[in-house]
């Protein structure tokens, strides 16, 4: 009788579209049950829902979202619609307790086919997002931009909502492992940005990098034959680029001005490195890195990064002499060929023997080789030497102006 009177409202709840079915795959993973099933855009900005913002931070299933991100991700799928990629969604699917779903038919009692069935979900309990809330948000942006991605499908896990506290507990399982790639393996790997192609090629045929560029990590170890990263490179041939060719980034390459700027950037490195007699004889195989690495200060990512948008700023300044104010600075007396242990570098590039964090670097090495070239200072790049200047008086070091 009872299973008579759960059929019929099942049907009734049915009729009147509070169930949905849909195929999925099932499978088990730490003795819990879930579910894998794809819904389009449309149903996916329907069905699926995040926490309240507004509720304490015990009571959510996940961290607070950034709208931001939405923006940032949706835009990716504007400009990418022919070969964006997601990964899954997570969710939580039933009430509180919930251990199965309304129902599961497999395609076979056992086997393979147990695996593979119908679904059906009660659409009046949400799915909830335990990981995925940032590409969710931005799906639900990108629909509303441009209907015409509604149709669009994205594959979601479903695992059973038994609390908050197990919905918390799942999305801390799913990001404790979590790592994020370093730069250099960011940049190697991505094939839609503009300058990446031009940089990568530059690394391969420039006689001071090659070989002693590493790819894939974000610092070189110390007893490492490689002096770069590839981030390194990259982070300071991009400015050189803008500079010498505005609104490059909002165009698309074609093989002619790639080989342009590849040539360019080329003569660029080649430029900077004769400043830096170190970089060529390590070059040409007459030094060994790892035994003169710690001496000079000039192979550091911070200098490296700062070096290149000083190059920028003069190319800016001075299109057709931005090589004599180059090497203004890079030659420089001050620069007392760049050794590490050169007082002149104290506070800006290291603090005692330590060097110093590549962001302070850049804010002070920047202004300072500006300065040497007799380029105009903003404000707060006057400020940052006067920083500087402080810092060294306070310990009895000379000044740098």
């Amino acid at each position: 009788m009872a299973t008579n009177i759960q059929d019929q409202l099942s049907a009734l709840a049915e009729e009147v579209g509070f169930i949905m079915k849909l195929p999925a795959l099932k499978a088990n993973m730490g003795g819990v049950d879930y579910y894998v099933i794809t819904l389009p855009f449309s149903a996916v900005k329907r069905y699926v829902t995040t926490t309240d913002p507004n509720l304490p931070v015990k009571q959510r299933e996940n961290r607070k979202a950034s709208p931001g991100r939405y923006k940032e991700i949706a835009g990716y799928i504007r400009n990418n619609p022919d070969d964006y990629r997601f990964s899954s969604l997570t969710c939580t699917f039933g009430k509180n307790g919930t251990s199965q779903p309304l129902d599961w038919q497999p395609a076979a009692p056992t086997g393979l086919g147990s695996g593979i069935g119908m679904l059906t979900l009660d659409q009046r309990d949400p799915l909830i997002i335990v990981d995925g809330q940032h590409r969710f948000g931005a799906i639900c942006q990108a629909v509303e931009d441009d209907p015409n991605l509604s149709e669009e499908m994205i594959t979601i896990v479903l695992f059973p909502y038994v609390g908050v506290e197990s919905a918390q507990q799942l999305f801390s399982d799913l990001n404790r492992t979590a790592r994020k790639t370093n730069k250099s393996l960011d940049i190697l790997f991505d094939h839609r940005d503009q300058i990446n192609g031009v940089v990568q090629r530059v690394v391969d045929s420039c006689r001071f990098f090659g070989d002693r560029v590493n790819l894939e990590d974000s610092s070189v170890p110390t007893n490492s034959s490689q002096v770069f990263t590839l981030a390194g490179i990259y982070q300071a041939s991009k400015p050189i680029i803008l500079a010498a060719a505005p609104g490059l980034i909002s165009q698309s390459l074609n093989d002619q001005n790639e080989a342009e700027y590849e040539d360019f950037l080329l003569d660029v490195w080649d430029f900077v490195g004769s400043h830096f007699p170190e970089w060529d004889k390590v070059a040409n195989g007459e030094l060994d890195i790892k035994s003169i690495r710690q001496q000079y200060i000039h192979w550091h990512s911070g200098v490296v990064s700062t070096v290149g948008e000083f190059v920028a700023a003069c190319i800016n300044s001075d299109k057709e002499n931005w090589k004599s104010l180059v090497t203004k600075a890079l030659a420089h007396p001050s620069t007392q060929d760049w050794r590490r242990d050169a007082g002149e570098w104290q506070e800006m590039i290291v603090s005692g023997n330590v060097v110093l964090p590549r962001s302070l670097v850049r804010m002070q090495l920047g202004p300072y080789l500006k300065h040497l070239a007799g380029l105009s200072l903003t404000r707060r790049e006057q400020e940052y030497i006067e920083n500087v200047e402080q810092k060294r008086h306070d310990l009895g070091l000379k000044g740098i102006l």
